[in-house]
């Protein structure tokens, strides 16, 4: 019994940061409003739960399912405890980091290519923010989450 909760311990943290790992290789252009741990964890919790509601013991016990629950909250726990007390490098890793693509008016080629979109896919999330060229923007940053944010350049209003 003990050999086979050691096991799902095991099977399980080494699944979690796989899935981690590819999910960052990956990118975020399918992540919008979650973060890469936020779908690990969806993911993980939803197999570790459906599969011991479905299958028959024989399949899929409640003991190996009940530790891979438990062996993920606990990694959930110690990556967010990790993220409060852990410098800023550690923090970009698990919850990724910032990109900016466009700057004073100026499209960051370099920045587009590392964020895995395409000039057309920024052009279309821009003009749901209302800006329908890259001059229109002071700034605008991929978010760790996935989502576009834009800080528009101020506008020159005359008087007369």
């Amino acid at each position: 019994m003990i050999n086979i909760v050691i096991e799902v311990i095991i099977r399980t943290a080494l699944i979690f940061f796989f899935t981690f790992l590819v999910m960052r290789v990956r990118g975020r252009r399918q992540l919008v409003q979650f973060t890469i741990f936020d779908i690990i964890i969806i993911i993980a919790l939803g197999s570790a739960v459906g599969d011991v509601m479905i299958y028959p013991d024989n399949v899929t016990s409640i003991v190996r399912s009940m530790t891979a629950i438990t062996t993920i909250v606990f990694l959930i726990y110690f990556i967010e405890k990790l993220l409060f007390k852990a410098p800023l490098s550690i923090g970009k890793l698990i919850e990724g980091d910032v990109i900016i693509l466009v700057k004073n008016g100026k499209l960051i080629k370099e920045n587009l290519k590392k964020s895995k979109m395409t000039e057309g896919e920024l052009r279309s999330r821009l003009r749901e923010k209302n800006v329908e060229h890259f001059s229109e923007a002071r700034i605008a940053r991929l978010e760790p989450d996935g989502q576009i944010s834009v800080k528009r350049k101020k506008r020159n209003h005359r008087v007369k």
